[in-house]
């Protein structure tokens, strides 16, 4: 069993330049030659289990060989003992170490670089060997062995086939390279393919080495901390002493006067809480909880919360902030995950409306078609037809004043009817949570320009 030595493959070529010329001379012309992409040539020697690769260089009668491969039936072994044809990959990290995985587009091999020999194993699934996953391979037996002879300027991005080389975990599913986008907002950068995150928590570096030349300037620059969440009501900033830790009287009597909260916070503490209660049981997006404690504490500020239920002010605050950022919630949903009576929560959102001067957002119907869908069951067919027909309604009709449950209801019972589905009108305003009545009023509306849509 022969020895494989880095730099020069085989002890037979220490002491030469092994060139193209030489490798005949010693090996006879070889039983094959393969061009690769115009980029190099490889003379292989099948029964002796040998590769070589040379460039053609029109200057150059014989061209120095650039890389030595080694495939069965060649029997070797490197120096540290890694032996073609029967060690693992995992042998091979034990030794070396653990390097980065290997692999270009079009190969069926991954491999690994340790100190000038290159190590590879056969890919498992050769049409879908995507996403990368080491435990499929580290108990693989290395098929392959190649030394690089002579070093080339791209010899770190290119293979001696003229491939570009990338680690495994670059590619995407589809088996190509990821696209990378940087979300600005989570300051992560990720793949816009299959949303694989690849780099986390990326220090912005937009203000370093600017100079602030007045107050305002110096303001604008002051990047140190994480950004304030409106969600913490004490900005973290409160200092968690343990009451039953030995400590002196008069380190006690601070910590518990540091424990008697104003109320004022008590309050906010409260309401906080609370949304963060409902916008977990609502699945509700972190920018509509951060509306909705915004839209609290202005609220606060303006003492409407004086003869009102804290719970009830919350609760109107998220089903406002639902409206306004468009994510479909309706009242009866927040209802069921508050503690406070739909009059209740009716009055305060009133309130909110009223003494903060806003408008009254409108959810659009076409957002809640999906789940009504869902809940009776109804195929895709009839989810479409119903949204064309609600379009059509907001451009026939306002919205204002009107319950987009009674016309999800509507829009679904007269889709529903045309593609022949049976589903009774009292079925569809159960589910929905309207009654029939308000179901056949919107139907009417619907009478005027029903068969254009269809």
């Amino acid at each position: 069993m022969k020895t494989i030595f880095p730099a020069y493959g085989l002890g037979e070529f220490r002491e030469s330049k092994l060139t193209k010329n030489i490798v005949i001379q010693r090996y006879g012309e070889p039983d094959e030659l393969i061009l690769h992409k115009n980029y190099s040539t490889q003379m292989k020697y099948t029964s002796l289990g040998k590769c070589f690769y040379y460039q053609e260089n029109a200057e150059v009668d014989d061209p120095p060989i650039i890389t030595l491969g080694f495939v069965h039936p060649f029997q070797g072994k490197t120096e540290d003992g890694i032996i073609l044809n029967r060690s693992t990959m995992d042998d091979v990290f034990k030794i070396y170490g653990r390097e980065n995985w290997l692999t270009a587009d079009g190969s069926q091999y991954f491999w690994v670089e340790h100190s000038g020999i290159s190590f590879y194993v056969l890919r498992n699934n050769i049409e879908h060997p995507f996403p990368f996953e080491e435990q499929n391979y580290i108990k693989s037996t290395i098929i392959r062995i190649t030394v690089p002879i002579t070093t080339r300027p791209d010899d770190i991005i290119l293979n001696e086939a003229g491939t570009l080389v990338n680690n495994a975990e670059d590619y995407c599913v589809d088996g190509t390279l990821h696209e990378i986008i940087f979300d600005q907002e989570r300051s992560e950068r990720l793949c816009s393919k299959c949303g694989l995150i690849v780099q986390e928590r990326i220090i912005s570096m937009a203000y370093s080495g600017s100079r602030a030349f007045s107050k305002s300037e110096q303001d604008k620059r002051q990047t140190h901390g994480s950004p304030v969440n409106p969600l913490i009501p004490d900005l973290q900033m409160a200092t968690m002493i343990d009451k039953k830790a030995p400590m002196p009287e008069v380190l006690r009597k601070a910590v518990k006067w540091d424990s008697r909260y104003s109320w004022k916070q008590r309050n906010m503490i409260q309401a906080t809480s609370e949304i963060k209660r409902i916008g977990e049981l609502l699945n509700l997006p972190n920018h509509v909880k951060v509306y909705a404690i915004q839209l609290y504490r202005k609220a606060f500020q303006l003492g409407l919360l004086k003869g009102r239920s804290i719970r009830a002010m919350v609760a109107a605050s998220i089903y406002y902030a639902c409206g306004a950022e468009q994510v479909p919630r309706t009242l009866q949903n927040i209802v069921n995950c508050s503690d406070s009576t739909f009059h209740q929560i009716t009055k305060c959102y009133q309130s909110l409306i009223k003494e903060l001067n806003l408008q009254s957002p409108t959810i659009k119907p076409g957002l809640l078609v999906s789940k009504y869908i869902a809940e009776l069951e109804l195929n895709h067919q009839v989810e479409v037809l119903a949204q064309k027909i609600l379009i059509k309604y907001e451009k026939v009709y306002s919205l204002s004043g009107k319950d987009p449950k009674g016309l999800v209801a509507a829009a679904l019972y007269v889709a529903a009817q045309h593609n022949k589905i049976k589903v009774s009108q009292t079925k569809i305003s159960r589910t929905v949570g309207i009654t029939e009545v308000t179901l056949r009023n919107r139907l009417r509306e619907m009478q005027k320009f029903i068969r254009k849509v269809k």
